[in-house]
């Protein structure tokens, strides 16, 4: 193996999504001197690249509270109440200040240059804005091209982050046992060289997307497969609700391919879930029908399939 090469810089992105993407940026533009790293050669495959319904913004009618409710309702009251508040005060004002104005994220318009909206399973109010069914590739465009411009933020894709670097674990000091643990980094593989890389930062922001393509069937794209999740725990992060996996459950059926995500906003325009027999059957499971939250609407057609011993229903 290659010669340990240093790195060094004042914030560490492991992820270059949305999430990865966003905290780049905001500290970049804070003064930091940022580097984000990613696993693949494209920046562009990420779990944001795939994401086509949209992204939540501000109704026309709506409130921080009516969305806190909708994502109580969706999270089964299971959320973290603090989190939800948060996310639902800043969320929505974060979308128009950060990827509308900062960015310029082209999402779909009317004639007189409105935002538009529409309606996605488990909100009462249509507000969600996309651009066409291509919400996230958008995103990520205007993202990646936020930090290529950016002269504080260096990228390294094809670098695959293996463990975060710890005080005291990774310290030679023996004393440094008897210090609170803290993240000072990370060794990063070089994929295509094998070199590794120390990279040394005071502050390290895991964004590393999640574990859907464990799965036999999964929506997530094929590197999404937990290692950020790996490392938090193997650096003695707390890691809870991990039987909570990001998935959607319309996907185009195919008997010799690989089935491809169906957007929920497709039911949030007003398609409706049918089994073979003609039945559309989701007001039997929930009252909100074809607009019930994922989880719902998974099980619901897996009880129909079932049922009737099918392999699919159409939508």
């Amino acid at each position: 193996m290659a010669a340990t090469q240093h790195i060094r810089c004042d914030l560490l992105v492991i992820g270059c999504g949305i999430a990865g993407a966003a905290a780049a940026i905001k500290a970049a533009d804070a003064g930091l001197h940022v580097v984000v790293t990613t696993k693949e050669d494209e920046l562009l495959e990420t779990n944001t690249r795939w994401a086509q319904g949209g992204i939540i913004g501000t109704g026309p009618d709506d409130t921080a509270d009516l969305l806190y409710a909708d994502v109580m309702r969706a999270g089964a009251e299971l959320n973290n109440p603090h989190a939800v508040r948060i996310f639902c005060e800043e969320g929505p004002r974060q979308v128009d200040t950060f990827l509308v104005n900062r960015l310029k994220v082209p999402f779909s318009r009317d004639k007189r240059g409105r935002i538009l909206h529409t309606a996605e399973a488990a909100h009462s109010r249509r507000r969600i804005y996309f651009k066409e069914d291509r919400t996230g590739y958008a995103i990520h465009v205007a993202c990646i091209k936020a930090m290529k411009a950016h002269r504080r933020i260096r990228l390294l894709p094809g670098h695959m982050a293996v463990d975060i670097t710890t005080l005291p674990h990774h310290s030679t000091d023996p004393l440094d046992i008897y210090q609170p643990l803290r993240a000072v980094g990370a060794y990063v593989l070089e994929l295509r060289t094998g070199r590794v890389l120390t990279v040394l930062a005071p502050k390290t922001v895991l964004a590393t997307g999640g574990m859907g393509h464990i799965y036999l069937h999964s929506t997530n794209p094929t590197g999404a497969t937990g290692d950020g999740f790996a490392m938090a725990y193997r650096a003695g992060a707390r890691c809870i609700n991990m039987e909570y996996v990001q998935f959607h459950p319309t996907t185009l059926h195919h008997v010799s391919a690989p089935g491809f995500l169906i957007t929920e906003a497709v039911r949030g325009e007003g398609a409706k879930l049918r089994n073979l027999r003609g039945e559309y059957f989701m007001a039997r499971y929930d009252s909100r029908a074809d607009l019930a939250p994922r989880d719902i609407v998974a099980r619901s057609i897996y009880a129909e399939i079932s049922a009737h011993k099918e392999s699919y229903v159409l939508l």
